[in-house]
């Protein structure tokens, strides 16, 4: 039915139907009923519905018996698999900051990689991979991650060039042709002041670089700008970026 209403893009209905369908049976609506009513609210700039519906059916216990993954993937996990199509319908219709608040939450509870890998404690040695995301987590990744740099104590000047890993597009549908990197590139941009410039790794044609002139420049920037929304994320991040929590994190991209 939510997907009838999606080529009416018919969002009341929709919300309606999964409402009625959690009342009714007390269960978890289909993970497809819940991206098509994503994708109904997101397209009318609903973000805080989408939000507020993704809060909803996550909160219902899974009633299911399925012994708990050590990996979790889009397949196995209801979860990820709600917050990554939540979070690329918010980025399709470029309402990007619902989208980061998504995946802060998403990676806050495990259900969705935290980008930054390496010795956390040590400016020198920054690496954001996206290996795995699709485009939209992989947007929210790097603007979460470049946020952490300014929040973090550890990271108030970078001492040297940031590097994204994209990857060479082996698994991409269109073989070698990269999806991550062109979007990544356009972001830097596009969406920074000042611009993040950025060029292929040397020796790592599935990295970008940005150099160390161009990001303490953006942070510079960004910690004069400070205001209500940059520090809501960073309140947010403390839950993953400190203590035993980012130690976890990190373990698991070692």
């Amino acid at each position: 039915a939510v997907l009838a209403f999606e080529i009416r893009s018919q969002y009341a209905w929709a919300t309606r139907a999964i409402d009625d369908w959690i009342e009714w049976s007390g269960r978890r609506p289909a993970r497809e009923a819940v991206f098509s009513a994503c994708r109904i609210l997101a397209s009318r700039g609903k973000s805080n519905a989408v939000l507020s519906l993704v809060t909803k059916v996550l909160s219902i216990p899974d009633k299911r018996s399925i012994r708990k993954l050590k990996v979790l993937t889009y397949e196995t996990s209801y979860e990820m698999a709600i917050y990554t199509e939540a979070i690329t319908a918010l980025y399709n219709n470029g309402l990007y900051d619902s989208a980061d608040d998504l995946y802060v939450k998403a990676i806050s509870q495990g259900f969705l990689p935290w980008a930054i890998i390496g010795d956390s404690t040590n400016s020198s040695v920054l690496k954001i991979d996206l290996h795995g995301m699709n485009k939209g987590v992989a947007h929210s990744a790097v603007r979460v991650s470049l946020q952490h740099l300014i929040q973090s104590k550890h990271f108030e000047k970078v001492e040297r060039d940031v590097l994204i890993v994209t990857g060479r597009g082996k698994h991409s549908k269109r073989h070698l042709r990269p999806i991550l990197r062109p979007e990544v590139q356009r972001m830097l941009v596009e969406e920074f002041f000042p611009p993040l410039s950025s060029s292929t790794a040397p020796k790592n044609t599935g990295a970008l670089k940005v150099s160390v002139t161009d990001v303490n420049a953006w942070i510079e920037h960004q910690q004069q700008q400070r205001g209500i929304r940059f520090l809501a994320i960073a309140e947010s991040l403390k839950t993953i970026t400190s203590g035993s929590r980012l130690k976890q994190l990190l373990k698991r991209k070692l």
